[in-house]
């Protein structure tokens, strides 16, 4: 038992060395930035559009296993958008106008609880897949 306290001392030393900063897994990385992507590329500026587009076909080349639990992201993240809740900066000069925040929207979108049920869904769904390759 005393071998063995020193060994795992060393594996958790490793583990802090090689991710100090608690970076999110591929796996994560790739079922949120989906989220985002979908969000962006539903909006109505054409710039956010085809950001949102390209951002989500990277991410489509780049996954592993099955697309259909990243469809059920996009399919989340559509019924978020249809709550209409974008957040809107206040003008401090022009009383009654603002403007509408798209990109901080589609950033906090990712917690929104049904985008976070489906994207949490999405990562069990495609676990194995991240694992194996």
């Amino acid at each position: 038992m005393r071998n063995l306290l020193p060994r795992f001392a060393g594996f958790l030393l490793a583990v802090t060395i090689v991710d100090p900063a608690g970076a999110r897994s591929a796996l994560q990385r790739d079922v949120e930035d989906y989220a985002v992507a979908s969000c962006l590329a539903n909006q109505d500026q054409a710039y956010l559009k085809d950001q949102g587009d390209g951002w989500a076909s990277v991410i489509v080349q780049r996954a592993k296993g099955d697309l259909e639990p990243l469809k059920a992201v996009a399919a989340a993240v559509k019924t978020e958008l249809a709550k209409g809740n974008m957040p809107v900066i206040r003008s401090e000069t022009e009383p009654g106008k603002g403007k509408a925040l798209p990109v901080l929207y589609c950033n906090e979108m990712i917690d929104a609880p049904a985008v976070r049920a489906a994207i949490d869904a999405a990562m069990k769904k495609l676990a194995a897949a991240y694992r194996s390759r």
